[in-house]
């Protein structure tokens, strides 16, 4: 399981994956890298048989499986991911603007 460090922003994205997947990889890094990593959870762990069982009745065949709050998808899927890096995006709290700690009188 992946734990995000205090620069990057918490994602709502699971990624769930099989040992030795190099799609696998490729889409956690895909996330990592926009700066949104995903929970990682692994389908061949036998607390998650029940997940890999519900996955495979969706008629999900190829790992890894993605879900975010929107969508769900299996396989190595560029465009699903830069759908999901942009509703994570703009989900994103923006940073707040402060005033200027001066003031000048601009009257004059």
């Amino acid at each position: 399981m992946t734990t995000p460090t205090e620069e990057e922003p918490m994602s709502n994205i699971t990624v769930w994956s099989a040992p030795q997947c190099s799609k696998c990889k490729s889409t956690i890094d895909f996330f990592k890298r926009a700066g949104f990593p995903p929970t990682v959870k692994d389908l061949s762990a036998p607390e998650n048989l029940d997940k890999l069982k519900e996955i495979k009745a969706a008629g999900h065949a190829t790992a890894p499986y993605v879900e975010t709050p929107t969508d769900s998808w299996s396989d190595l899927r560029p465009d699903k991911i830069a759908q999901a890096i942009a509703a994570e995006r703009a989900a994103a709290p923006s940073p707040t603007l402060q005033s200027p700690t001066h003031s000048h009188d601009l009257s004059a």
